[in-house]
Order: C-alpha cells, then structure tokens, then sequence
C-alpha cells in the first residue's frame, strides 16, 4: 500500500495584467455608477493602457513608466476611494519589486 502525501500548490500571485484587468473593471463599475465622469474615464482608460503595453518591463525605464501610467490614473480617480487605494497598492507592489 503506497500512501502518498497530499500536495498543496501555494496560489501563485497575480501578474500585472491580472491586476489591471481588475483594475479596468473597478473603473468600468465606477463609471457605471457614476464616481467617473466621463472625460475622466476615457483619461484613466488611456492611462491603463499604456500600463498594460509594460506589464513584462525588460528594464528599469520601463518599470518607471509603467508606475508613471500608474500614478497618472491614481491622480484621477482619487475621489474614488477603493479604486485609488487599488492602484496605491499596485504601485506598491511594483515598486517593492526592484
């Protein structure tokens, strides 16, 4: 009788992408609800944009854009408290990774 031991994966953490998908359905949800105006929206959809073209930086440059695109949508949607404090925790995470 051979008895094996169970394995349990560690959940493996999100990528970059993940975390802007999330990010881009919080800011859909927001709009839909109204918390983003329109002119707003479509600066924060850029701004997400062009952090989803760097999710894979090769460099330190491109790390640093990624968290300027990243900051620019923070500086829009601040009145948005849970959407904010998303991106403030994405930022956190990529800068943690240097």
């Amino acid at each position: 009788m051979n008895i094996s031991t169970p394995r349990y994966e560690q959940p493996s953490e999100p990528s970059l992408a993940d975390h802007l998908t999330a990010l881009r359905r919080a800011l859909d949800e927001a709009h839909a609800q109204s918390q983003v105006d329109d002119g707003t929206y479509a600066d924060a959809q850029q701004a997400l944009d062009e952090a989803a073209q760097l999710t894979e930086p090769d460099d330190e440059e491109q790390k640093n854009a990624f968290i300027r695109a990243l900051r620019k949508l923070k500086g829009l949607v601040e009145d948005v408290s849970g959407l904010a404090g998303a991106v403030a925790g994405l930022i956190t995470i990529v800068t943690g990774r240097r």
